[in-house]
């Protein structure tokens, strides 16, 4: 059985960086002098992160021998959690060495890797009687976790490596024993078979992966089929794995660097020998699997599980650190027996779920009417955006405490005569798989500040939000255009908030990071959206120039029944207030929900309970009303 000595596994840079902003925010959350990562070693402990934003005597390097009684020490020995409120009060704890720096309040985990062993401690200490409140101390097991996910994830590449060292070393051995033990007979057959093998293995195979080609693919879905024809319990599957953003990181990184992406996806997705599967390319940034099965919905399961795992993980590619938007379609054997139409299936399966924000999906002849019925809308929006039939709802965004409109959200819709009604999100989505972002997103954004234009001079202080696609932040003119319209229509720029979601910002960081400087720089609000709901927002936040930011209504849909995600809520709003950002919250549509964000002082919310999406003649009439109306009149607009 191979044994990991995980006292040997280094910790690397990114991941201390990482460890470092913990224990800085610990520290200013908790409002307490030292937060520390603590590491153990045989006969001493280690100071391996300390805050830098407050003064304390520890430093990074620092280290006590073991065996003195030290309050780390007891939560190593009994993995668990240590809390002393007061060691100057307390007969065990009044003597230990720490109170020599004057700490008197202690609070620690322990940290353990996969295996059990205890890498060391997260700890926060205070110069003061402290009884740090549960949900400080909940704060601090979550960063625990997250801390020890990061050493599992150490664990499993070290323990991958060793694996592939042992695996490469048994097939060299054995190799080189045969090569000495048939040489002299096979070496000139060995040639010839080499050069077959190699001309068959080039012609099935693509060469920068390894996988199948398309040809390939086609034919070994063709022998599966047949194959599960005799048995009717046995049927074939073909999952289609495709990555919304392939072609954009194909494009900037190379062709190459795309290669090691889709290698390193599949090798992350572990050892898959069990489905007896297949692995194929039929695109140049697309994947496919193709298996047979007895037992189809929990390997189906299982696989997209592993998958979608593997599609969250984040990817080096040269320095920077990204994240696959992969959508995985999925059809079998019980659909067609026909393998064209398969595979076929597959992809269009895959396409649904890029338009409907899925992360997997089964194909239906639904599905593939669906497919049709899009193509079909996107014919009509083209119509709309020349003919100018596209018109702005808004819905008011409000102080909680007054029920006084301080804001608004601009939301596209377009009035089919066939369709009927269609909204913000999925209009948007035509738009960018269409080409047509930029003409919808500047009729969006000119018209949302013509509006406000108006306004200014009748309404005091009210702020109206704009959302901002990846496409648009991306463009080298965005700015531009938000800088000319905000001249043209005479708006300052602090009455416009542009709203932006996690996924403009990790498309390209850095034009990402140019714009959002840019628009700061003209005094336009910007805001976070979806907040809580992403890979790093709080890493963003740090990185970007943010004002505000959008709690995602997912967290406020369960706060009645649900105290995690309550928690979670006022966590967030307490950090943000730290932080100097203003926070929204959306999704407002009970009178508890309301209750509860003015007891956490949010200074903004939005939802149903103030008012729904509404026309601009409506949505003004009720404006106007009331700004010359009592304070609280009319304040609802319902």
């Amino acid at each position: 059985m191979l044994k990991i000595n995980c006292a040997d596994i280094s910790i690397p840079r990114e991941m201390l960086d990482g460890w470092q902003t913990i224990v800085n925010l610990l520290a200013e959350v908790t409002s307490v002098p030292a937060a520390l990562i603590m590491r153990v070693h045989p006969e001493r402990i280690e100071v391996f992160a300390a805050n830098t934003n407050t003064s304390h005597p520890y430093s990074v390097g620092d280290s006590e021998l073991l065996e003195q009684g030290l309050y780390c020490e007891t939560v190593i020995n009994e993995k668990r959690q240590l809390l002393v409120p007061n060691a100057s009060n307390d007969p065990i704890w009044k003597d230990n060495p720490d109170m020599k720096f004057g700490l008197l309040a202690y609070c620690g985990f322990p940290l353990c890797w996969p295996n059990g062993e205890v890498f060391g401690t997260i700890c926060i200490l205070d110069d003061k009687e402290n009884h740090f409140s549960q949900t400080y101390q909940t704060l601090l097991e979550s960063f625990k976790d997250s801390i020890e996910a990061h050493l599992k994830t150490l664990y499993q590449n070290t323990r991958l490596q060793e694996l592939n060292y042992i695996l490469k070393s048994r097939v060299q051995n054995r190799t080189q024993d045969l090569v000495d033990l048939n040489y002299s007979l096979n070496v000139e057959i060995d040639k010839r078979r080499a050069a077959e093998q190699k001309v068959h293995y080039q012609q099935r195979h693509d060469l920068a992966t390894g996988f199948l080609n398309r040809t390939a693919l086609e034919t070994e879905t063709e022998t599966l089929l047949r194959q599960a024809s005799r048995d009717e319990n046995e049927h074939v599957v073909v999952v289609h794995v495709g990555f919304a953003n392939g072609r954009r990181i194909q494009s900037k990184y190379g062709y190459k660097v795309w290669d090691q992406v889709l290698t390193q996806y599949h090798h992350r997705a572990g050892d898959l020998s069990d489905y007896n599967l297949q692995t194929a390319r039929p695109t140049s940034t697309d994947l496919a699997f193709i298996f047979s099965s007895k037992h189809l919905e929990q390997d189906i399961h299982t696989l997209c599980s592993r998958l979608m795992d593997v599609s969250q993980l984040e990817f080096n590619i040269e320095g920077e650190q990204l994240h696959l938007h992969g959508y995985i379609g999925i059809a079998t054997s019980k659909d067609t027996t026909s393998s064209t139409c398969l595979l076929k299936y597959a992809f269009e399966a895959m396409l649904s779920c890029k338009d409907s924000g899925h992360k997997f999906s089964f194909y239906s002849q639904d599905l593939s009417d669906i497919q049709k019925n899009i193509n079909k809308l996107e014919s009509y929006l083209l119509q709309a955006v020349r003919n100018d039939d596209l018109l702005l709802y808004f819905q008011p965004k409000v102080s909680p405490a007054t029920r006084k409109w301080v804001g608004a959200e601009a939301l596209l819709r377009w009035r089919h005569p066939i369709l009927g009604d269609i909204s913000n999100e999925p209009l948007i989505h035509l738009a960018e798989q269409n080409g047509l972002i930029f003409e919808v997103g500047n009729f969006v954004l000119r018209s949302a500040i013509q509006k406000a234009g108006e306004w200014v001079g009748q309404i005091d202080d009210f702020k109206l939000s704009v959302n901002v696609s990846a496409v648009q932040l991306q463009n080298p003119h965005f700015v531009e255009t938000v800088q000319d319209l905000l001249t043209t229509y005479q708006l300052p720029a602090r009455f416009l908030e542009l709203e932006v979601t996690e996924s403009c910002l990790i498309a390209d960081e850095v034009k990402a990071l140019n714009a959002l400087n840019s628009l700061s720089a003209l005094g336009v609000t910007l805001s976070l959206d979806d907040f809580g709901t992403g890979y790093a927002s709080f890493n963003y936040l740090k990185k970007f120039p943010f004002d505000a930011l959008k709690i995602d209504k997912s967290f406020i849909q369960h706060l009645e029944s649900n105290s995690e995600d309550r928690e979670i809520v006022r966590s967030i709003i307490n950090i943000a207030k730290k932080l100097g950002y203003q926070v929204t919250i959306e999704g407002v549509e009970t009178l508890k929900h309301e209750t509860f964000i003015i007891s956490e002082e949010c200074e903004v919310g939005q939802g149903y309970l103030y008012g729904k999406p509404m026309p601009c003649d409506e949505f003004e009439s009720i404006l106007l009303l009331q700004q010359s109306d009592t304070p609280n009149a009319h304040a609802s607009g319902l």
